[in-house]
């Protein structure tokens, strides 16, 4: 089984679970930090329309709905998919990244925002989608990524674009068959979007409100 296929099984071995964390609030960084940002992130461009990949058990499709906003999501593991379903209506598909890349997913109309938020842990998989996403976006439509941010790894003396090995840990013993991830340096998550035809690239960082750690970067850009 090649790295990207380990992702997804891994997630579907462990939907039920993070659903239950999900649900519980239990991610402090998510909780005190990364969730907010992102909802303003997004609000912040008045989209009417956003889809959201990598929407899991829909929590962030929920905040955003309730903003008058008209949301779709995608995700590759149905369980959480259908979770999503529960929470809100809309349109929610099952899909992969690749089945996005290759035109399979016939949406009904173009977005005002696409987000992607903690979702983007493959190579190819990866590469492949954000080469799609211009034809998604609506003229003046904005894609949205939050990641970990990239300098997080500069303390343990691997800043190396590449294959790292990830874990489960802090999420409690009910998490099992971690998976390896792709991590890529600020530089290149901004050669990536560039290439994959986006610019105007805006940045924002957020921080540990205590400790001062960097957490996350949020990737805001337009298609070329």
């Amino acid at each position: 089984m090649d790295k990207e296929q380990h992702i997804i099984q891994s997630w579907q071995l462990n939907a039920k679970n993070w659903i239950s964390i999900i649900d519980s609030n239990a991610i402090e960084s998510r909780k005190l930090v990364t969730n907010q940002a992102i909802i303003d992130a997004v609000c912040s461009a008045k989209p009417l329309s956003v889809l959201d990949i990598g929407c899991g058990e829909g929590w962030l499709a929920k905040e955003l709905s309730g903003k008058k906003i008209s949301l779709t999501g995608i995700d590759v593991i149905p369980e959480l998919v259908e979770k999503a379903r529960e929470k809100l209506s809309g349109d929610f598909y099952i899909a992969s990244y690749t089945d996005i890349a290759r035109g399979k997913i016939n949406f009904s109309k173009l977005f005002d925002a696409v987000v992607v938020n903690f979702a983007l842990i493959g190579k190819e998989s990866t590469e492949d989608l954000l080469a799609s996403l211009p034809r998604y976006l609506s003229a003046k439509g904005k894609l949205f990524i939050q990641t970990l941010h990239p300098y997080s790894r500069k303390s343990m003396n691997d800043y190396t674009t590449g294959w790292k090995q990830g874990s489960w840990d802090g999420l409690g013993d009910q998490f099992i068959q971690p998976y390896e991830w792709y991590f890529r340096t600020l530089e290149d998550w901004l050669q990536l979007l560039d290439r994959s035809g986006f610019g105007n690239i805006h940045i924002t960082e957020t921080l540990h409100p205590r400790s001062g750690q960097l957490l996350s970067v949020i990737f805001e850009c337009g298609v070329k």
